[in-house]
């Protein structure tokens, strides 16, 4: 379970900590006060690999066409001020005193880089791999990206991302870096393919967890009766509703999408970490106390740590309503997202359960205002 984090030069935040966070977690603050970089950096620090990074870049729609034209500039974004000089570091601590560390740099020997040729292994049967500079003599920009990762003060060797006119390029390494967790990110724009919730459902099926996709979907309506997957051209999940009569999930609009995905990522992965950006979209108010509910419920039961944002005062008064309870009580963080007026930081304050009911019930501000 994640205690505390330490960010260092990532996106918006030049030196930020927070400490205290539990099972669930709600994050509010203002429009770029850091809550999505907050998540982006729990996304990095618990899976620390080179396909994390381009996700990130994908996540913020950043132009793969600018980074051809400029590869010399792919990594600014991730970079606070975009200052390159510095690394980027990410801590977390967990409990019984472990802590991991990412650090990303900026390494310009990678600029020589290298690509890969086959080449047949007649004696292993295998198919080892050779470099060489295809930009040699060459005035090609180029940018190299690496990654190291610390867990208890032992150092991991680095992966590293070459960036390119023709593309950004992991270059592989026989590295497997500890302590990576299984670790899920829900954008606030995300609608998920057909396909994959269909797999996904399946998954659950297998593992008898599909009941738990029913319990979710009914939280927005409530004559949804049958959950079911067919692969009929391509797999899709239906839903039967009291009528009888099957409609495919996708006729069922954006909750339904959304409500299956947090349900399945937290079903289909025990022990894990769940990262939900802008966790209302698409829930109508009336059914936000239940969706906590059943979030509250899963994280305990499969030892799941969700992490959420939201701008709406609806979802945090649902929020603090089911934190409150008895059943709950300890599970349940809310950290609002602010800059220091001090010294400018970015910092993330905590209140618990009472305070924040406390606060909510006497008008004072807790979203940024």
């Amino acid at each position: 379970m994640i205690r505390d984090i330490s960010i260092q030069n990532f996106r918006c935040f030049e030196n930020t900590s927070i400490s205290g966070f539990k099972t669930v977690n709600l994050i509010t603050g203002k429009n770029n006060a850091g809550k999505t970089a907050l998540l982006e950096s729990l996304f990095v620090a618990n899976s620390p690999r080179p396909e994390t990074i381009i996700s990130l870049k994908r996540y913020r729609r950043e132009s793969p066409e600018f980074e051809q034209t400029l590869p010399e500039s792919s990594w600014d974004s991730l970079f606070f001020n975009q200052d390159k000089s510095k690394k980027i570091s990410i801590q977390i601590n967990e409990e019984r005193n472990l802590f991991s560390k990412v650090d990303i740099f900026i390494n310009n020997e990678l600029a020589d880089s290298l690509i890969e040729i086959d080449e047949s292994n007649s004696t292993s049967g295998r198919i080892a791999k050779r470099y060489i500079d295809p930009f040699l003599n060459s005035k090609s920009k180029r940018s190299g990206l690496q990654i190291s990762v610390t867990v208890n003060n032992n150092t991991y060797s680095e992966a590293s991302l070459l960036a390119t006119s023709q593309n950004i390029t992991v270059l592989p390494k026989n590295v497997e870096f500890p302590n990576i967790k299984n670790v899920s990110l829900i954008l606030a724009s995300d609608l998920f393919l057909n396909i994959y919730l269909a797999n996904e459902y399946d998954k659950a099926r297998f593992n008898n967890r599909d009941q738990e996709v029913l319990k979710g979907f009914k939280i927005i309506d409530s004559s949804i009766q049958v959950v079911e997957s067919f692969n009929i051209g391509s797999p899709m999940i239906y839903l039967q509703k009291e009528d009888k009569k099957r409609f495919p999930l996708s006729s069922f609009g954006d909750a339904i999408n959304r409500v299956a995905a947090i349900i399945l990522s937290m079903v289909n992965n025990h022990s894990s970490v769940l990262l939900i950006d802008e966790v209302e979209n698409g829930i109508h108010h009336t059914n936000q106390a239940k969706l906590w509910e059943m979030i509250f419920r899963l994280a305990r039961e499969l030892n799941v740590q969700v992490f959420a944002t939201t701008h709406s005062l609806e979802m945090l008064t649902a929020f603090t309503k089911v934190g409150l309870d008895n059943e709950f009580s300890d599970l349940a963080a809310h950290f609002e997202m602010a800059r220091s007026v001090k010294t400018g930081q970015i910092i993330g304050i905590k209140r618990d359960m009472e305070t924040l009911e406390y606060s909510l019930s006497h008008n004072r501000g807790v979203r940024g205002e």
